[in-house]
C-alpha cells in the first residue's frame, strides 16, 4: 500500500512581518510575530546585530537631531542637538559649541554640509555654521552677506542652499527660500516662493532633493520645484492627498523617497507614483501600538530603510521601537521589528568609509548608538555599565499541509540552524489557529563548531546527505556557505501530534549572548480520513 507520508517545507522567511493577515491568508514566507531578527538575502531568519555606544559620557538631554559634517580634507563628524545645545563628535564623546543655540522648543535641528562647511537652522534662533575649527551664528539680518534666514528645514540642491518653513519675525510655514548660487551666506530678498499658502494647516514639513527636482513636503500635500536658477525655478503639484508629518525627515534613496504620512505609515515616491508600503503593519497603528507623541524618524543605510516609532506597550507605557524595511526581499519588500531604543536616526556617510547607521536614544537619555554594529556584536550596549541581552523570537505562519480542515498526524520536523557557538533555542508549538497556549514546549540544543565543510565538497567518506552521515547520525554541513563561517546543524524535533494546522515559535537563547539563525523548516505529516 503506498505511503501517505508527506512533507511541507518553509524554505524562506523573506516576507517578513505581517500583522494584518489572519490565519487563512498569511503568506507562506511571512510571520505574524517576530522581534529582533533580520531576514538574510537567502531568506533565512537570524538574530539582529547588537548596538554599540558612541559616547561614554552621556549628554545632558535627549538627542533630537543628527546630521553629518564631511569635508574634502577628511573631516567626518556627527552633529547633534540636545536641549538648547548643538555639539559634534569625530568619534566618542561630544563637544558642545559655545556660539550656537538650538531652537527654543527643543525640537529637531537640521543641518547640511556645503562647500566644506556645516550649516544648520534653528528655526526661531539664528542659523549657524561650523568650519571644523570655529562655530558662529549667522545673525538675524538674513538678507545681508554673511547671514542666513532662520528656518525649520535646510537642504542643498542644484548648488543652492534651500531653507523651508522660514521664521521672518514670525513663522512663515509656507515659505521656501534659496541662496545665491554656490554660497550659503548670501541671499536675495526676492528669491522665495510661498507654496500653496492658501491651504490652512498644510505647512512645510521637509525639503528633499531627488534627481532633477526638489521635493517640498507639507502636512497634507507634496510639491516639486524644477529649474536651474532664480529665473527658471517653478513649483508643480505632485499630490494633495498625502504628505509628511513635521520633523519626521523624509529620505531620498536609490528606490525613491520614503516618508511617513500621518496615520498611514510609510509611502514611497519613485518619481512617477506613490506606493503605500505599510499595509502589513497598519494594525499596529489602528490598535494604538504605534503612537505619535514623538514623530517617526527615518534614515537609509545598509540598503534598508530604518524607521523609529513610539510603541505603546500593555499598561500604556510608551517606548521606542525600530522598524526595518528591506525593499530587495520579495515583490513588496519585507518589514522586521526590533526593540532598539532609537529616537532621531541618521546614516553617517564618510567620504572614504562605509556608512554607519546612528540613533539618538530616548530611554537611555543622552546616548548615541551605532546600529547593525560592524563588529558583529551579539549584545546591546547603550550608556549602561553592562551589556544588554537581545531577546529574539520568530513565529512561523500556519502550516496546513495543503488543507486547512483535515486533521493530520504531524511527525518530527527538521530544522536547519546556524550558530556561532553552543546555544539553546526555545520552541513552542501551537495548533489549530489558537495561540493562547502552546500545545508543546521544548528546547533545541545547537552545537556550534569551529570548522565546517561545504555541501558537495567533502572529501571524507561522508556522502553529505541531508540528515545522515556514514554512521547514521546527524551530519553537520554548511550548505553553500563560506568554509570559515558558522556551520549548519540539521535538528530532528519531537513529534508534534494531531492537528489541522501547526505553527512554531522559535525563541533565541535566554542566557547565552550568541547569534543564531534558522534557514529552513520541514514538517512531516500524514493526513487522516475525513468522517
Amino acid at each position: 500500500m503506498p505511503s501517505t507520508f508527506k512533507v511541507e517545507t518553509l524554505e524562506s522567511f523573506s516576507g517578513g512581518l505581517n500583522l494584518r493577515a489572519d490565519q487563512f491568508n498569511l503568506g507562506g514566507t511571512e510571520s505574524p510575530d517576530l522581534l529582533n531578527v533580520t531576514v538574510d538575502p537567502r531568506g533565512g531568519i537570524a538574530m539582529r546585530k547588537g548596538v554599540s555606544r558612541r559616547n561614554v559620557t552621556a549628554l545632558g538631554a535627549d538627542v533630537k537631531g543628527m546630521w553629518g559634517f564631511h569635508t574634502d580634507t577628511g573631516t567626518n563628524q556627527l552633529m547633534v542637538n540636545y536641549g538648547t545645545a548643538v555639539a559634534q563628535s569625530a568619534s566618542g564623546n561630544f563637544t558642545a559649541f559655545t556660539n550656537i543655540t538650538a531652537r527654543t522648543d527643543g525640537s529637531r535641528v537640521y543641518g547640511v554640509t556645503f562647500n566644506n562647511v556645516a550649516y544648520g537652522v534653528s528655526y526661531d534662533k539664528p542659523s549657524f555654521k561650523w568650519d571644523g575649527s570655529t562655530d558662529a551664528d549667522l545673525g538675524t539680518t538674513w538678507d545681508a552677506a554673511g547671514h542666513m534666514p532662520k528656518a525649520q528645514y535646510i537642504t542643498v540642491w542644484n548648488n543652492f542652499v534651500w531653507v523651508g518653513a522660514t521664521y521672518e519675525g514670525s513663522a512663515s510655514k509656507y515659505r521656501v527660500r534659496w541662496s545665491n548660487i554656490d554660497t550659503a551666506e548670501t541671499w536675495t530678498a526676492s528669491d522665495y516662493v510661498d507654496v500653496n499658502k492658501g491651504e490652512a494647516g498644510d505647512y512645510i514639513t521637509g525639503l528633499v532633493p531627488h534627481g532633477d527636482r526638489l521635493l517640498v513636503f507639507k502636512t497634507n500635500s507634496i510639491y516639486a520645484i524644477f529649474g536651474f536658477d532664480s529665473d527658471s525655478f517653478q513649483v508643480t503639484t505632485l499630490t494633495q492627498r498625502i504628505g509628511s508629518v513635521p520633523l519626521s525627515s523624509p529620505i531620498s534613496t536609490p528606490y525613491g523617497v520614503f516618508f511617513w504620512n500621518s496615520h498611514d505609515g510609510i509611502y514611497l515616491y519613485d518619481g512617477e507614483r506613490f506606493t503605500w508600503l505599510f499595509s502589513r503593519l497598519q494594525p499596529a497603528i489602528d490598535d494604538g501600538r504605534i503612537g505619535f507623541t514623538n514623530p517617526p524618524q527615518l534614515t537609509w543605510g545598509n540598503n534598508k530603510l530604518y524607521v523609529s516609532v513610539d510603541w505603546v506597550l500593555a499598561g500604556a507605557t510608551t517606548v521606542r521601537r525600530t522598524l526595518v524595511y528591506d525593499p530587495s526581499l520579495g515583490q513588496q519588500g519585507a518589514w522586521t521589528l526590533s526593540d532598539i531604543d532609537a529616537g532621531p536616526l541618521h546614516t553617517l556617510r564618510p567620504p572614504n568609509g562605509d556608512p554607519v547607521v546612528m540613533a539618538g536614544c530616548v530611554a537611555n537619555t543622552g546616548s548615541v548608538i551605532h546600529l547593525d554594529d560592524e563588529d558583529d556584536r551579539v549584545t546591546d550596549n547603550y550608556l549602561a555599565s553592562t551589556e544588554v541581552h537581545i531577546d529574539s523570537h520568530f513565529r512561523t505562519p500556519w502550516v496546513e499541509g495543503k488543507n486547512a480542515i483535515v486533521k493530520k498526524r504531524w511527525g518530527k520536523p527538521r530544522m536547519i540552524t546556524l550558530a556561532n557557538s553552543s546555544i539553546t533555542l526555545g520552541v513552542q508549538v501551537f495548533k489549530d489557529y489558537d495561540t493562547a497556549q502552546a500545545s508543546k514546549v521544548f528546547d533545541v540544543v545547537i552545537a556550534g563548531r569551529t570548522s565546517s565543510s561545504l555541501w558537495g565538497t567533502d572529501t571524507s567518506d561522508f556522502d553529505c546527505k541531508w540528515d545522515e552521515d556514514a554512521v547514521g547520525s546527524e551530519y553537520l554541513a554548511v550548505w553553500g556557505a563560506d568554509a570559515e563561517a558558522t556551520v549548519a546543524d540539521i535538528k530532528r524535533l519531537p513529534t508534534l501530534g494531531t492537528a489541522k494546522a501547526v505553527s512554531m515559535r522559535i525563541d533565541g537563547p535566554t542566557v547565552t549572548n550568541n547569534s543564531w539563525e534558522v534557514n529552513a523548516l520541514a514538517f512531516t505529516y500524514t493526513p487522516r480520513r475525513m468522517r
